[in-house]
């Protein structure tokens, strides 16, 4: 049997790479993950895993492993302007690839806004993106994946990436942006623009972006303060604070972003 390397970076799944292969814990969503992962392949999206089902007999969800390097810092290159144009088109490529799909059934990990117009990835963020150099090669973890809206999925990519946090003192925060409030706008507006790629249809205001990504915020942060009491993680219950505060700080803010025109 091929040597099992137990993989790091991940609070929801024990994941190891065997033979080439990725393998991850089943869940409730799995018979659904496996066949969107067949869905958006079969529209051309060559840079998400192949999923190939659950392994009987060690009972894992197996999927093709997505060679590159995943992020486990915060360096200076991920806020290249060019890769925020980037990772909004791939974001969009993501959701028009999920159109038309028909799940197996009812059973998803997690509750979006309750919208069915694609299948949010739900943690489109750096920490899932595979890098080739500085260049984006390819996402994964798709264990939360869920019906939801274009604009949910939209607010939380662009919270990690713009990054749409407070630019306060790290020891009050936690995360933190780089960037100023007026520098932030800017990103977003680009943000925006490059997802939409000129479909008028699809060009969102960064002001319903804010409000959307407070519900995300409200929503993540009431996720992990009931996954972190059940399961004692410590670190957790510590995001759960962080996103509270991130909230807060958009809240004070938003008149910002309403004043900006992309």
């Amino acid at each position: 049997m091929p040597q099992e390397i137990e993989l790091s970076g991940g609070n929801m799944n024990q994941t190891f790479l065997s033979g080439g292969r990725i393998y991850k814990d089943v869940t409730r969503a799995t018979p659904n993950i496996h066949a969107l992962l067949g869905h958006v392949r079969a529209k051309g999206l060559a840079w998400v895993p192949q999923s190939f089902g659950v392994d009987a007999q060690r009972n894992k969800h197996v999927l093709s492993f997505v060679e590159g390097t995943v992020l486990h810092n915060t360096p200076d290159w991920l806020w290249d302007g060019d890769l925020l144009v980037t990772i909004a088109k791939r974001l969009c490529e993501w959701h028009d690839a999920t159109l038309g799909f028909a799940p197996v059934n009812a059973d998803w990990l997690l509750q979006t806004d309750g919208g069915s117009e694609v299948i949010c990835h739900n943690d489109f963020a750096p920490y899932n993106w595979v890098f080739e150099g500085h260049r984006f090669a390819g996402l994964i973890d798709f264990d939360t994946c869920a019906p939801g809206s274009r604009l949910w999925d939209i607010a939380y990519t662009a919270y990690r990436i713009v990054p749409l946090m407070p630019n306060g003192p790290a020891e009050e925060f936690g995360e933190v942006s780089p960037f100023s409030t007026e520098e932030m706008a800017a990103r977003l507006g680009l943000f925006l623009e490059a997802y939409a790629s000129g479909d008028e249809r699809l060009r969102y205001p960064s002001a319903d972006v804010i409000v959307k990504l407070q519900d995300r915020l409200h929503a993540l942060a009431d996720w992990s303060e009931r996954f972190g009491q059940e399961s004692g993680n410590a670190d957790i219950l510590e995001h759960a604070r962080m996103y509270r505060l991130h909230r807060a700080w958009l809240g004070e803010h938003e008149a910002a972003f309403q004043t900006v025109v992309g």
